[in-house]
Protein backbone atom coordinates (compact mmCIF):
# COMPACT_ATOMS: atom_id res chain seq x y z
CA UNK A 1 0.00 0.00 0.00
CA UNK A 2 1.38 3.89 -0.73
CA UNK A 3 2.51 5.86 1.82
CA UNK A 4 0.01 8.64 1.79
CA UNK A 5 1.87 11.67 0.13
CA UNK A 6 3.99 9.86 -1.92
CA UNK A 7 1.55 10.93 -4.39
CA UNK A 8 2.07 14.53 -3.98
CA UNK A 9 5.77 14.01 -3.71
CA UNK A 10 5.71 12.48 -6.83
CA UNK A 11 3.88 15.23 -8.46
CA UNK A 12 5.74 18.24 -6.93
CA UNK A 13 8.47 16.16 -8.73
CA UNK A 14 7.39 15.45 -12.26
CA UNK A 15 6.66 19.46 -11.91
CA UNK A 16 9.92 20.33 -11.35
CA UNK A 17 11.55 18.50 -14.37
CA UNK A 18 8.99 19.69 -16.46
CA UNK A 19 9.10 23.30 -15.21
CA UNK A 20 12.70 22.94 -16.23
CA UNK A 21 12.13 21.43 -19.54
CA UNK A 22 10.13 24.21 -20.15
CA UNK A 23 12.59 26.73 -19.47
CA UNK A 24 14.73 25.13 -21.15
CA UNK A 25 12.41 24.86 -24.43
CA UNK A 26 11.78 28.81 -24.09
CA UNK A 27 16.02 29.59 -23.49
CA UNK A 28 16.28 28.09 -27.26
CA UNK A 29 13.37 29.73 -29.04
CA UNK A 30 14.38 33.15 -27.82
CA UNK A 31 17.95 32.77 -28.01
CA UNK A 32 18.07 34.08 -31.39
CA UNK A 33 16.77 37.33 -30.54
CA UNK A 34 18.90 37.57 -27.59
CA UNK A 35 22.20 37.31 -29.75
CA UNK A 36 20.93 39.71 -31.92
CA UNK A 37 19.54 42.17 -28.97
CA UNK A 38 22.28 42.33 -26.78
CA UNK A 39 25.50 40.61 -28.54
CA UNK A 40 27.72 43.65 -28.75
CA UNK A 41 25.95 46.09 -26.81
CA UNK A 42 27.74 47.76 -23.41
CA UNK A 43 27.23 46.65 -19.96
CA UNK A 44 25.32 48.65 -17.70
CA UNK A 45 22.23 47.86 -15.10
CA UNK A 46 19.93 46.65 -17.79
CA UNK A 47 22.51 44.28 -19.53
CA UNK A 48 23.25 43.20 -15.98
CA UNK A 49 19.44 42.59 -14.73
CA UNK A 50 18.19 41.10 -18.10
CA UNK A 51 21.65 38.44 -17.73
CA UNK A 52 20.38 37.94 -14.02
CA UNK A 53 16.94 37.46 -15.02
CA UNK A 54 17.71 35.36 -17.99
CA UNK A 55 20.37 32.61 -16.52
CA UNK A 56 19.95 32.76 -12.59
CA UNK A 57 16.74 30.28 -12.79
CA UNK A 58 18.70 27.74 -15.34
CA UNK A 59 20.63 27.29 -11.46
CA UNK A 60 17.64 28.15 -9.13
CA UNK A 61 15.46 25.11 -11.53
CA UNK A 62 18.47 22.82 -11.18
CA UNK A 63 18.96 23.37 -7.75
CA UNK A 64 15.88 22.45 -7.22
CA UNK A 65 15.05 19.57 -9.77
CA UNK A 66 18.42 18.24 -7.67
CA UNK A 67 16.38 18.72 -4.40
CA UNK A 68 13.03 16.95 -5.34
CA UNK A 69 15.36 13.59 -6.86
CA UNK A 70 17.62 13.84 -3.72
CA UNK A 71 16.62 12.30 -0.26
CA UNK A 72 17.84 14.37 2.42
CA UNK A 73 18.70 13.16 5.98
CA UNK A 74 17.93 9.71 7.67
CA UNK A 75 14.30 8.58 9.32
CA UNK A 76 14.36 7.77 12.75
CA UNK A 77 12.72 5.18 14.63
CA UNK A 78 9.40 7.46 14.99
CA UNK A 79 9.45 8.44 11.14
CA UNK A 80 10.65 11.51 11.38
CA UNK A 81 12.84 13.18 8.92
CA UNK A 82 15.78 14.95 10.10
CA UNK A 83 16.57 17.35 7.44
CA UNK A 84 20.22 18.50 6.39
CA UNK A 85 19.10 20.21 3.89
CA UNK A 86 18.18 23.73 5.36
CA UNK A 87 21.57 25.29 4.04
CA UNK A 88 20.98 23.89 0.59
CA UNK A 89 17.52 25.32 0.62
CA UNK A 90 18.25 28.79 1.70
CA UNK A 91 20.49 28.96 -1.39
CA UNK A 92 17.64 27.47 -3.62
CA UNK A 93 15.38 30.57 -2.11
CA UNK A 94 18.63 33.20 -2.44
CA UNK A 95 18.77 31.72 -6.24
CA UNK A 96 15.25 32.13 -7.12
CA UNK A 97 14.79 35.85 -5.15
CA UNK A 98 17.43 37.43 -7.71
CA UNK A 99 16.13 36.12 -9.99
CA UNK A 100 12.78 37.15 -9.52
CA UNK A 101 14.16 40.61 -8.10
CA UNK A 102 16.07 41.19 -11.86
CA UNK A 103 12.93 40.12 -13.33
CA UNK A 104 11.17 42.97 -11.77
CA UNK A 105 13.48 45.64 -11.88
CA UNK A 106 13.54 44.69 -15.93
CA UNK A 107 9.57 45.13 -15.62
CA UNK A 108 9.79 48.55 -13.55
CA UNK A 109 12.73 49.98 -16.53
CA UNK A 110 10.41 48.99 -19.34
CA UNK A 111 7.03 50.46 -17.66
CA UNK A 112 8.94 53.84 -16.81
CA UNK A 113 10.61 53.88 -20.38
CA UNK A 114 7.07 53.10 -22.13
CA UNK A 115 5.02 55.40 -19.53
CA UNK A 116 7.55 58.70 -21.00
CA UNK A 117 9.96 58.46 -17.60
CA UNK A 118 6.93 59.70 -15.79
CA UNK A 119 8.09 59.79 -12.23
CA UNK A 120 4.46 58.88 -10.73
CA UNK A 121 4.38 55.45 -12.64
CA UNK A 122 8.24 55.14 -11.59
CA UNK A 123 7.07 55.57 -7.72
CA UNK A 124 4.13 53.48 -7.67
CA UNK A 125 5.76 50.73 -9.22
CA UNK A 126 8.81 51.08 -6.76
CA UNK A 127 6.57 50.94 -4.47
CA UNK A 128 4.28 48.18 -5.12
CA UNK A 129 7.50 46.15 -5.94
CA UNK A 130 9.37 46.51 -2.27
CA UNK A 131 5.99 45.59 -0.88
CA UNK A 132 5.61 42.60 -2.70
CA UNK A 133 9.59 41.54 -1.91
CA UNK A 134 9.19 42.26 1.88
CA UNK A 135 5.55 40.37 1.86
CA UNK A 136 7.42 37.30 -0.19
CA UNK A 137 11.05 37.48 1.92
CA UNK A 138 8.49 37.39 5.31
CA UNK A 139 6.13 35.07 4.38
CA UNK A 140 9.41 32.35 2.56
CA UNK A 141 10.51 33.08 6.15
CA UNK A 142 8.17 32.27 8.52
CA UNK A 143 7.96 28.92 10.19
CA UNK A 144 4.71 27.06 9.18
CA UNK A 145 3.16 24.90 11.45
CA UNK A 146 2.03 21.57 10.07
CA UNK A 147 1.51 19.49 13.30
CA UNK A 148 -1.91 18.06 13.55
CA UNK A 149 -2.21 15.10 16.15
CA UNK A 150 -1.87 11.42 15.19
CA UNK A 151 -5.38 10.67 16.02
CA UNK A 152 -6.76 13.28 13.13
CA UNK A 153 -4.08 11.67 10.19
CA UNK A 154 -5.23 8.31 10.39
CA UNK A 155 -8.96 8.91 10.10
CA UNK A 156 -8.10 10.96 7.23
CA UNK A 157 -6.21 8.32 5.68
CA UNK A 158 -8.67 5.43 6.54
Amino acid sequence: MPVPGTFGLQLAKYANVAALAILIYDYFITLHSEVEWTLGRKWGIIRTAFTISRYVPFAGALMTSYSAVKTWGTQDASTTLICACAPFNDAVNGIHFLGIIASEGLLITRVYAFSGNKKAYLIVLLSFGLAILVTSVLLSAAPINLDIPQGKVSKLIS
